[in-house]
């Protein structure tokens, strides 16, 4: 009898030490999902778009030669925008915009827009530069490199391509003159033509009082 008793108690404990594990183990993975899933929510900034993943917008700053702020998702709807990211800090940066002219000149009828991106640059700084540069282009002043994150931009100067229905199709860097650019732009525009996904009209910016 006694015998039976004990052995009645060991079974008793071995199923309470195995009703132990098991709800310590269920506690702790409650308490790892809900850790994972906190940290998940915190991830920081959305990560720069890669080849053909859609763009970010242009963030909150200060334009030039255009009396509004510019928006891919609005007024460059349909174009293929190409964009020139440069603190113009040496002579050799005419070159890059003499090109960059080239370029427009070249698509002047087509839903082609350029814009520059002066990055590392203070307001009144990129207010003289434009100026002292004579650029035509809207300029977008990037004091914080914001811009630059938001489309990935390593290094300068960089030119980013983004498609008519807004996904990067590009990035070039120091050599992107060697690269045959209105080839890549033509290409865009026939596959905007046959997505349909290319604006009517060309966006032409008013000029603000800069």
């Amino acid at each position: 009898m006694l015998k039976q008793f004990k052995r009645d108690m060991k079974d008793s404990e071995y199923k309470r030490e195995q009703i132990k594990g098991t709800i310590l183990f269920a506690v702790g993975v409650i308490i790892f999902t809900l850790i994972a899933g906190f940290l998940f929510r915190q991830s920081p900034t959305r990560r720069p778009a890669g080849r053909m993943d859609i763009a970010s917008d242009f963030p909150e700053g200060v334009w030039f030669n255009t009396a509004e702020s510019l928006s891919l998702y609005g007024q460059l709807r349909g174009h293929v925008v190409v964009v020139l990211f440069n603190d113009f800090n040496t002579l050799s940066d005419l070159e890059d915009l003499t090109r960059f002219a080239e370029l427009n000149n070249i698509f002047h009828d087509q839903p082609v827009f350029g814009l520059v991106v002066l990055a590392g640059r203070e307001i009144a700084t990129a207010d003289s530069l434009v100026s002292q540069w004579q650029i035509d282009f809207p300029v977008l002043a990037d004091p914080d490199s914001l811009a630059m994150g938001a489309f990935g931009i390593r290094a300068l100067p960089g030119v980013l391509v983004i498609d008519a229905t807004a996904r990067v199709a590009a990035r070039y860097y120091e050599d992107w003159q060697c690269i045959p650019l209105e080839a890549v732009i033509r290409d865009l525009l026939d596959q905007g033509a046959a997505g349909r996904s290319l604006a009517s009209e060309k966006y032409m910016p008013q000029v603000n009082l800069h």
